[in-house]
């Protein structure tokens, strides 16, 4: 089972309590299943929970009877499950009529009306029904995606709307004849996952969010660390070039007399850091003692070696 399919089936494991909730769930799974006209209904899923629960509600509800016809493909290695949930009796269908009156409001829209205000939970659990109908979600510790697609502008704009007003903003785009409602941000699909219930799925994208932030501060320590190695490696070799030159040059003797400690220091003492040659000096030094006269040598070095004296 993938990633995707995984958090679908924990999201159809319980049917909402309310029944105000119970239709925004139904409403959310129909909208974006394969055909939900007053003439005919057509669900399809691989999530034999969530075919189940279509019935169980359509039943519970508005008192149209379905079932779920379930037939099985092998493609290769996979096994490719399907199970579809077919209404076709205008009838029965009619019986949905109270919440969907004929000509005020089209079944392809997020219809609030089916919304009880004062419950909190209709919007989230109308999402929770569309994502486990069309939606996708990748691993977290591959990509970043989370999608909900509808060959419908309005109904992808409605959703793209409901998504925002709880705090998530998402983007849209058109990918063949779908409009594509999608999530690329991390916290984003987090926040999302957790809102329609999907917890376990929630909490692997945080912990996927914390991982990667983790190596993310570890390399950008490991290359700042590596950057003032190279630094300092490439100061002390010109140092000591410097100082090379000065002592093949019979130069060394015409230093300042703590200038030309701190150089001998250094020539004696290679790989000494700054701060062992600092605690190596007589009288000690700082660190920011030490590399300002290095600095002098250098200075000096480049004098001498343009033919100038100090």
């Amino acid at each position: 089972m993938s990633f995707s399919s995984d958090t679908k089936i924990a999201l159809s494991s319980e049917i909402p309590a309310r029944k105000c909730c119970k239709k925004a769930y139904l409403m959310g799974s129909l909208a974006f299943s394969g055909i939900f006209t007053r003439e005919k209904i057509r669900y399809i899923t691989e999530i034999g929970a969530a075919s189940e629960n279509v019935v169980t509600l359509l039943d519970e509800l508005y008192g149209i009877r379905s079932e779920v016809v379930t037939t099985e493909k092998h493609g290769g290695k996979e096994r490719v499950i399907s199970c579809k949930v077919t209404v076709s009796d205008k009838n029965e269908i009619s019986k949905m009529s109270p919440d969907f009156k004929k000509n005020s409001v089209s079944l392809y829209r997020v219809n609030k009306n089916i919304f009880d205000e004062g419950c909190g939970r209709c919007a989230s659990m109308f999402l929770r029904g569309a994502f486990i109908a069309s939606g996708t979600v990748s691993r977290p510790d591959s990509s970043f995606h989370l999608e909900i697609s509808t060959p419908y502008k309005n109904l992808a704009s409605d959703t793209a709307e409901l998504i925002k007003e709880n705090g998530i903003i998402p983007r849209t785009t058109m990918r063949g004849s779908n409009y594509v409602i999608y999530l690329k941000k991390c916290d984003d699909i987090a926040d999302f996952l957790a809102y329609i219930g999907a917890t376990s799925a929630s909490f692997d994208y945080i912990n996927e969010s914390i991982l990667r932030e983790s190596r993310g501060l570890a390399n950008r320590a490991v290359n700042c660390d590596t950057a003032n190695i190279k630094k300092t490696v490439a100061a002390a070799s010109g140092v000591s070039a410097a100082i090379d030159y000065l002592i093949k040059n019979s130069l060394l003797e015409k230093l300042p007399e703590e200038i030309r400690k701190t150089a001998v220091l250094r020539y004696e003492n290679p790989q000494a850091s700054l701060a062992e040659l600092a605690d190596m000096s007589t009288p000690k030094l700082t660190k920011s003692g030490v590399s300002h006269r290095l600095k002098r040598i250098t200075d000096l070095y480049e004098k001498y070696k343009r033919g100038k004296t100090d």
